[in-house]
């Protein structure tokens, strides 16, 4: 919901297929967490004009509470709200050198 939300205050259009490549997970599971999040009517679709053969996805209850949706990006927001920013540099190189090693363990 997050990048819907994002997207949409950006004016920039968001397919299905755009939220699969975004999350690294199949166009099917995007699909099933589409169709609960419009039947709670947080979204809705619209025709895309650039291309008929797929939708655009449109944020619909703005009030939503995205820290309730997404509490554990919350939760990372709250322990690293005390960090400087050579903090964050430093840690952010450390997770990107252990995910550059998993990806080339992974190969």
């Amino acid at each position: 919901m997050r990048l819907i939300l994002e997207r949409s205050d950006a004016g920039l259009d968001l397919t299905p297929g755009e939220i699969a490549d975004h999350l690294s997970i199949s166009p099917a599971s995007v699909s099933g967490i589409l169709d609960r999040l419009h039947a709670g009517g947080l979204i809705t679709f619209s025709p895309n004009e650039k291309d008929r053969r797929s939708k655009l996805v449109i944020p619909v209850d703005r009030s939503v509470d995205i820290e309730h949706i997404d509490p554990l990006t919350a939760r990372i927001r709250d322990m690293s709200a005390g960090l400087s920013s050579d903090d964050v540099r430093l840690i952010a190189e450390f997770i990107e050198g252990i995910a550059d090693a998993v990806d080339g363990e992974c190969r």
